[in-house]
Parts: structure tokens; sequence; C-alpha cells
């Protein structure tokens, strides 16, 4: 066996488990990229970058171990493949975020990509003669080619690390959606990638551990799953909890809700007729964030169908409906929607769950009839 064959079955050896979770995650991935348009194609990203990472590593490898005196060809090679590796690394924990779903608004989504053109810069600046003393480069010698390194290849480290923590802050932050599960899983693969980034960063002087690829397949795989099991208790036009999710939800808090709040916006169907659907949708979809910007953290928002939602207030005390509402409402009047809104506390009484959706519901209904009796908004509805 020539040594070239040598070194192909060396890859598919090493990174056999890397392959088999690669192909498992495209398949999955390309199957459901119509429905999940966004995040099968940041996971198509994320495998795609991850394996090219690991073949140009294995590469760079093998010419560095080949390399003779004279054979120029794996000098260059080494290097271009070096350079690959040291773009893809930070890109890969990048395109896993914007995976994962913690996106920085559109307009501002170029700012993302940024640390990744600045560290494309620099490395690519690698080919430039003389520059090995200040990024890297490869000295040539009778045993191959030997590392030369500048301060300036720390660069993937900082980005990386930038990314990374940007990942772990968005995590804490998105706590507050109520998504705890989600937001767990989240952190633990962001755990494993950290500690793969820090074990290849700075335990790693001989460049034989190479385990970074493999964790982020896994990690994204196992995030992707989650993702596409998760869909069954989110509520996917508004990302509130859906309608069986409060169904279970109820069922295990029951004696522990103190508190409820129902919301049913008020003129979806004057909105649907006149601008169409889609603005329609907009209306829902901006509700549902004033509610989840007005909630506390013992409270959980559901989408119960249509234009209804509830909030089930957990252990609160019985001022928190009336100050949640009173926040929802100075939100909701900078958006020029209506809600109609209702809420019921236990307090000291011995109440059941059904009794105080009742309550909660009478009372938006009440609030319901004198919204339409203001003629104001039949005036609207008029022009």
């Amino acid at each position: 066996m020539d040594l070239n064959s040598t070194y192909i079955g060396r890859f598919f050896v090493n990174n056999f488990a890397l392959l088999l979770i690669s192909i498992v995650t495209l398949i999955i991935a390309i199957q459901h990229f119509k429905q999940h348009r966004r995040i099968s194609t940041y996971t198509i990203l994320t495998i795609t970058s991850a394996l090219l990472l690991a073949i140009c590593s294995d590469l760079e490898f093998y010419a560095k171990a080949t390399y003779v005196t004279g054979q120029e060809g794996l000098y260059y090679l080494a290097k271009a493949c070096a350079v690959i590796c040291y773009i893809l690394r930070p890109a890969c924990i990048c395109f896993m975020i914007l995976m994962s779903g913690h996106i920085i608004p559109r307009k501002y989504l170029w700012l993302f990509f940024v640390p990744l053109m600045i560290n494309a810069t620099i490395f690519l600046c690698a080919f430039i003669p003389g520059s090995a003393e200040i990024i890297f480069g490869f000295s040539k010698g009778d045993e191959g080619l030997g590392f030369v390194g500048g301060y300036l290849r720390y660069s993937v480290h900082i980005i990386s690390a930038l990314y990374l923590a940007y990942l772990v802050i968005s995590v804490i932050l998105n706590l507050k959606k109520k998504h705890f599960s989600s937001s767990i899983m989240l952190f633990v693969c962001t755990i494993f990638v950290i500690a793969s980034v820090v074990i290849e960063s700075f335990f790693n002087d001989s460049s034989t551990i190479q385990i970074l690829n493999t964790v982020i397949v896994a990690s994204t795989l196992v995030y992707y799953l989650y993702l596409f099991i998760q869909r069954t208790e989110i509520d996917g036009l508004t990302g509130l909890f859906n309608r069986e999710t409060f169904y279970q939800d109820k069922r295990k808090m029951d004696t522990n809700i103190t508190g409820v709040i129902q919301f049913d916006m008020n003129g979806l169907k004057y909105i649907n007729d006149t601008f169409g659907h889609s603005e329609g949708d907009k209306a829902l979809k901006t509700i549902a964030d004033v509610i989840s910007d007005s909630i506390k953290n013992n409270m959980y928002a559901y989408r119960l169908g249509g234009d209804e939602f509830v909030v089930l207030i957990n252990r609160g005390e019985d001022k928190d409906p009336e100050e949640t509402v009173i926040i929802f409402k100075e939100k909701l009047a900078k958006t020029g929607y209506h809600c109609s809104i209702g809420y019921s506390t236990r307090g000291n009484r011995e109440i059941s769950f059904k009794d105080l959706m009742k309550e909660s519901e009478k009372a938006m209904y009440q609030d319901k009839e004198e919204f339409y009796k203001n003629a104001e908004f039949e005036r609207r509805k008029a022009e």
C-alpha cells in the first residue's frame, strides 16, 4: 500500500464518527429544508465547514509529514490547508450560533460576520513572504515542515472566544422567554464546544488532537434534533408555548398557579379582511412579543389558537396580574393594536383552576364589550 492510500485510510479511520454523524445530519437537514429553511441552511453550513476543516487538518498533517527538500507543492499545500483551518474554526462556531436561532436583527446581521472577515484577512496575509514571524508559517527541514508562529495567529482563538461568549450570553438571556429546556440544551452543547476549543488551543503542543470538528458536528446534530422535537411544544407563528403545552403545564402546576391573565386581540378579522392575512400574522406576532416582554420570570405565556393568549402565574403574588397588565398596555399602546384583557387570582380562596379561568375569561369579555362600544374604533372600520 502506498503512502497516499495510507493517509486516506488514516483519515477515514480517525474521522469515522465525524463522517457518520455528518451524513445523518445532512440528510435530516436536506429533508426538512422547506419546512425549516433558516435552521437547515445554517446546519448544512456548519456541517460542511466542519467536514472541510477535518479534511484540511489531515491534508496539512500529511503534507508536513511527507515533505522533503525540493517538494514545494507539499509546502504550499500545508500552508493553504493551515490557512483554511484557521479561517474555518471560528466560522463553524458562527454558523452554529446562527443555526441555534440567536440572531442579531437582519439589518445588523452583517456585523456578526465582521470578526470572520477580519480573521480571514489576517490569515490570507500569511501567503505574503516574510509574514511567518507575525502570523504563521513553516520552516523547511530534513524531518519535514516545522511550525513557525507569530502573535497574530492568536486572533483565531480570540474571535472564537468572542463568538462563544456571545452564545453563552444569548443562552442566559433566552431564559427570560421561558424556553428553559432549549437554553439548557444549547448551553450543554456550548460547554462541550468550549472544552474542545480550550483543549486544542492550550493542550495540543504536538497538534495531534483534532476533536473540535467532531464536537461541533455532534452538538449541531443534537441541537438540530432537539429543535425539531421542540416544534411540538412551541407555536410556530408567535414563538410562545402552544395549546398542548398549556394543557400539560396546567396539569403539572395546577395548585401552584396563583393567577391567570387572558388576552384576546380586537379587530383581527378587520385586519385580515382589509389588509390580508400576512398583516394579521404580523399583528399576532407583535402582541406575542409584547406579552413576552411584559411578563415576569414566574409567568408562562401561551397561544391557545387564533387571537387567544393566556398567561399562567406560578407561585406569584396577588398584585402580579395587575402590574403585568399595566406594563402590557403601556407597551401595546406603542404598536397601534388592541387587546381585551381579563385576569383573576386565587388569593386565599379555595378555587379550582377551571373557575380561575372562567373568572378571567368573563373579565376579558366584559373588557371586549367595552372596547367595541367605542365609536372611534367603529369609525376606523368604516374608513
